[in-house]
């Protein structure tokens, strides 16, 4: 029996030092745990509950999720963040007072398709929207009691200088040397189909706008407006409708690393 290697973090206190101490004392020993946490000096309750197993399927560490140090550079997924998440998270709080004390105001922020089916390989600017789709869903019905309209834009492939910008921002020292040639393989079949897909679906910026512009002069305000219908929408309602989620990924999967023809 192969055991199986465990890396948990956030093993100072609860979720994270539960799951730890199950695995480890698994009475047929297929796990050995290696129990992460940012802080040794808390390590105090995990080495009481597991003090059977230490050293044997339980080895304590210490590892900061927060440093690049212990884990790997994050700079670009730090950048795509302030800008897609946090940049919008800053204009909603300098705009919020003034709406709720009017008791009028619409907010409409720019998710994407991206933001409700996350693609592989372009997983930080996903994680990014659907940061953006959390805000906008958890801040929606508050808003409500203000009389404040909040909805998310969720474009497919937009005719913008979004690819040429993504290609410099992608222009860094990346060493690809570990990479598999499975991995590498697979990247060149999504960049082949991502590419069919923009050629058969993109929309100009103004077809988006129009959205805008009809969210604005109208009195009432759905939370979600896919501005594409005929881009992903199997995809959308797989999300929505298998709370397993694997019917989505099974439709990603066939939309992204099938070897087909353009339609």
């Amino acid at each position: 029996m192969v055991t199986q290697i465990v890396l948990i973090s956030g093993c100072s206190s609860g979720i994270g030092l539960a799951t730890a101490v199950h695995l480890a004392k698994d009475a047929e020993k297929r796990f050995k745990v290696y129990a992460t946490m940012r802080n040794l000096a808390k390590k105090g309750p995990l080495e009481e509950e597991g003090k059977d197993f230490l050293g044997e399927t339980l080895i304590i560490k210490q590892m900061d999720v927060c440093s690049d140090e212990s884990c790997v550079p994050v700079e670009i997924a730090k950048e795509v963040l302030e800008v897609n998440y946090f940049g919008a998270l800053r204009l909603i709080q300098a705009v919020l007072p003034s709406m709720k004390a009017r008791q009028s105001g619409v907010i409409v922020n720019n998710s994407s398709h991206y933001g409700i089916v996350g693609i592989p390989f372009v997983e930080i600017y996903c994680s990014s929207k659907f940061a953006i789709e959390g805000l906008t869903e958890s801040l929606a019905p508050i808003l409500r009691h203000f009389n404040i309209r909040c909805c998310l834009l969720e474009a497919g492939p937009v005719r913008t200088p979004i690819v040429s910008k993504a290609e410099e921002w992608c222009q860094v020292e990346v060493d690809e040397s570990s990479t598999d040639p499975k991995t590498r393989s697979l990247l060149e079949l999504m960049k082949m189909n991502m590419k069919n897909d923009f050629e058969k679906y993109i929309q100009d910026c103004e077809e988006v706008a129009q959205f805008v512009k009809d969210i604005a002069l109208g009195e009432k305000c759905d939370l979600r407006y896919q501005t594409n219908e005929e881009f992903g929408s199997k995809e959308v309602a797989a999300k929505f409708f298998d709370p397993t989620g694997n019917k989505s990924v099974d439709l990603v999967a066939k939309r992204y690393f099938c070897e087909h023809d353009k339609e």
